[in-house]
């Protein structure tokens, strides 16, 4: 994997002053346009009809123009339709600004290439010179997508916000879909267009899902935290920053009495979705317990100023500020880990563990430990040595039902399921322990 020093210098697509060229210029059938994948070079050469025919990045532009964005864009007030608002355009197509755009650039391509690997005024010639290496790539301004936590970083930006493209609670009141987000899990959604293989590895390093799904994790949190510790972010006017909260603890039924003391101080308090935050804890329970404590101290510390009666808004955004420094703290540490085996076992224990230690207040968590489950126990059997990651991806399918519908969510019968889940694998052995 990519060193953090070369990641802190890579800057994200969308933020880049380099120029963007256009999607166009990658759809030669000598380049990465053919029809079928080719097998007598390093690479598949047909990256880009798998993009245009099955990739749904290619229809981000196209939903701006039907009813829901137009319906979107007039309760928010936008003084231009979706398809013409930067604050739509900026996660539904590549948009760079005008003085950034190549002649045979083409804004309607949608998410494009060069929305991920990076506008490609500087590397579109030098990546295929007989010299070309990953590194010389990445130095003309690739984006570095083999890297965990730059790729985390990117998807993040788009599918749940941070600071560059900020996703607030207006715009999902105006009627946008809810959002979430498993690095590991979409991008194994994704149609590939690329093979892991020998020569990938040489030139890219390892691919390891456990590892993307750790960093997904980090960098969510670290958007959370980002979020309220920013006084120009976490206001709405008198009130807080409403995204900044688990959606189902104020939409939910009225008549769904499901509060419970280890889900609040008091009944009627919104929660904090603190999704990202369980599975980190998770992580780092299992994987590397001496970092553990640190951590949960600084998420405890958020949710009481978040709740006490006594606590006020600045207190909130120091605790969030401590929360924020202590995770960027966690980066190094997380990027350099190569999580084995037995470690990635006792994750999934912690992950299980979340129901019985009844953690899961709101359909946000339930859908990331569902995910996360999913992420980590696939990593497992990619290794073929973990009995328990064998047997937890037998019985995920039975799990998938119960975080099918957001609306329909029961907790209690997710939580019930995922004990008997426990029940089933709780004596397994990983051989080696490695």
């Amino acid at each position: 994997m990519l060193g953090m020093s070369a990641v802190h210098a890579q800057v994200m697509p969308h933020q880049s002053g380099l120029k963007s060229v256009g999607t166009v210029n990658c759809a030669s059938s000598t380049c990465h346009g053919s029809i079928d994948e080719r097998s007598v070079t390093s690479v598949l050469q047909n990256e880009y009809t798998t993009w245009l025919r099955q990739d749904p990045h290619t229809q981000a532009y196209a939903v701006l123009k039907n009813e829901q964005s137009r319906r979107i864009a007039n309760n928010l007030g936008l003084p231009a339709p979706a398809h013409e608002s930067k604050v739509c355009l900026d996660c539904h197509s590549h948009n760079p600004p005008a003085a950034q755009r190549g002649p045979r650039f083409d804004a309607t391509d949608g998410v494009n290439c060069e929305a991920c690997h990076g506008p490609a005024e500087k590397w579109i010639k030098t990546h295929v010179e007989p010299n070309a290496t990953h590194a010389k790539n990445l130095a003309n301004g690739l984006y570095p997508t083999n890297d965990p936590f730059a790729v985390a970083k990117l998807c993040s930006s788009c599918h749940v916000g941070d600071a560059s493209r900020p996703i607030t609670h207006r715009i999902m009141g105006a009627g946008h879909p809810r959002i979430s987000l498993e690095t590991d899990t979409f991008l194994a959604l994704q149609p590939p267009h690329y093979r892991i293989d020998s020569d990938w590895t040489q030139r890219k390093g390892s691919f390891d899902s456990a590892k993307i799904w750790a960093m997904g994790q980090l960098v969510a949190a670290q958007n959370l935290a980002d979020l309220m510790a920013d006084p120009k972010r976490n206001r709405q006017g008198i009130l807080p920053e409403l995204m900044v909260f688990d959606c189902h603890a104020c939409h939910s039924p009225m008549s769904k009495k499901d509060w419970t003391p280890k889900l609040g101080s008091s009944p009627g308090q919104a929660r904090i979705n603190d999704s990202s935050l369980l599975m980190l804890q998770a992580l780092l329970k299992g994987a590397q317990p001496a970092l553990y404590p640190a951590l949960a101290s600084k998420v405890e510390a958020v949710h009481v100023a978040a709740t006490s009666p006594a606590s006020s808004m600045v207190q909130f955004e120091t605790a969030a500020r401590e929360l924020q420094a202590h995770l960027k703290s966690l980066q190094p540490q997380l990027a350099s880990s190569n999580f084995n085996t037995a470690q990635l076992d006792n994750v999934l224990r912690e992950l299980l563990n979340l129901a019985s230690e009844q953690r899961l207040a709101d359909f946000a968590g339930a859908e990331q430990v569902y995910m996360s489950m999913s992420a980590v126990a696939n990593g497992l059997q990619s290794r073929g040595n973990s009995v328990l990651g064998s047997k937890v991806s037998q019985r995920l399918p039975a799990l998938l039902a119960y975080v099918r519908n957001d609306e329909g969510y029961d907790r209690n019968a997710f939580q019930q399921e995922l004990v008997k889940l426990k029940a089933s694998v709780v004596s397994s052995k990983t051989p080696g322990g490695q």
